[in-house]
């Protein structure tokens, strides 16, 4: 089975030349060139090499994890790692080791999208898209330092298996990316630097191992297309899901368009609740002062009645009523004044509907024949809006209607 393998440093268009690599079923490599779309050999499967400097690998230490959580604790984890909202950052995995340590590939959401929308244009079919930094392999212990020539940039990757960027270097001297990271380094120093780098000359060595305290020795030019078999069989694939990622990246993207209005529309629910409480905390409080003051007037106007266990509007109007009687007044929950205000609403009965009307203890006691439930109800609904309380019960012979003032 033969594999072609295309060098990506952009999206892939029609009328630009990219390098090419073809490969046997053991990774080794038949022929190599750069030509157009229309100038690459015919190849079972195609891959893509991503540029090293398009992206970088971090390995992370987590505890040991399901398949299906490890996306969401990946990203928890790389939160103050990665430039930008993290939406803006495409991720792919690799299998989390036995000791619970992770490799992440990353590279922009923006320009990978792009690459493969180009892709689908050309009708290019990945069978698996890897970075070119993901394929070299450092020695033990030790960094390996890659670049096709000096005076280009290149890639560093680490032990631990994480890579990252790195300028040409300077005249017989190493990168400074190379020796701050070195010499920035919290925990152990690489064992030695392999210098995988075209042109590189003898003085290079003791002047980079003066600059770092790391040994450095001489390694090959670097070469994506000679990177040995392992490396491509462990290579994290950034192409595993393309239409997933696809409309997961359109998803996020009008989720970013509409965040401004989001937060417009945020910030009106606040005010709106805070608004609200404060209305709410307003009327309660004249509420309370309200019923403060009946309490405190039927304690002085009413004392009696309240004692009795009335509530205090009701020990109020009781003893008005009192009061109204010993002067010769009516009291307004008397026979006559309820009658005449329960009247309006009575009259439209149907003539033989009025069974029975009573009074007792400021009410007046409505018994109605069977008849439509819907009459009864608009009755109760009009003596209701004459400012009555008007409570209504079903009975065996029809209804009843307590008509008073409380």
């Amino acid at each position: 089975m033969s594999t072609l393998r295309i060098y990506l440093d952009a999206a892939p268009d029609a009328r630009r030349e990219m390098d090419w690599a073809l490969f046997d079923a053991d990774n080794r490599v038949l022929r190599s060139g750069r030509g157009r779309r229309d100038a690459w050999p015919s190849a079972d499967a195609l891959e893509g090499v991503v540029a090293a400097w398009r992206g970088r690998i971090v390995t992370l230490a987590l505890p040991p994890l399901p398949a299906a959580r490890a996306p969401t604790a990946v990203r928890y984890a790389l939160e103050d790692q990665l430039a930008g909202a993290p939406e803006d950052s495409h991720l792919a995995l690799a299998a989390q080791a036995p000791d619970g340590a992770m490799r992440v590939a990353i590279v922009d959401d923006a320009w990978f999208r792009a690459l493969v929308e180009a892709s689908a244009r050309l009708g290019l079919r990945w069978q698996r898209v890897v970075l070119e930094s993901d394929l070299a392999r450092p020695p033990a212990n030790g960094w390996c330092w890659c670049a096709a020539a000096l005076d280009a940039p290149g890639f560093v990757r680490t032990a631990q298996g994480a890579t990252f960027a790195v300028g040409p270097a300077r005249v017989d001297a190493p990168p400074d990316e190379l020796v701050l990271a070195i010499t920035g380094q919290r925990g152990s120093r690489p064992a030695c630097v392999r210098v995988d780098v075209g042109g590189a000359t003898p003085a290079l060595m003791p002047q980079a191992r003066k600059l770092t305290g790391v040994e450095f020795v001489a390694g090959e030019a670097w070469n994506w297309a000679a990177a040995a078999a392992p490396a491509w069989t462990s290579a994290i694939d950034l192409h595993a899901a393309p239409s997933t990622h696809i409309e997961g990246a359109r998803r996020a993207g009008a989720l970013r368009a509409l965040r401004p209005a989001l937060w417009v529309l945020a910030l009106a629910l606040f005010i709106h609740v805070i608004a609200s409480t404060g209305q709410w905390a307003w009327l309660a409080w004249q509420t309370y002062n309200a019923r403060a003051d009946i309490t405190a007037l039927a304690k002085a106007a009413a004392p009696d009645e309240l004692a009795a266990g009335l509530a205090p509007a009701s020990a109020i109007a009781r003893r008005d009523a009192v009061l109204r009687h010993q002067a010769g007044r009516v009291a307004d929950d008397d026979a006559l004044p309820l009658l005449a205000r329960t009247a309006p609403a009575l009259a439209t009965l149907p003539a033989g509907a009025l069974r029975s009307l009573r009074y007792a203890d400021g009410h007046v006691v409505v018994d109605l024949q069977k008849q439509d439930a819907a009459q009864s109800a608009r009755v109760q609904r009009e003596l209701q809006r004459a400012g009555l309380v008007a409570i209504m019960a079903p009975t065996a012979t029809g209804a009843r209607i307590r008509v008073g003032l409380d």
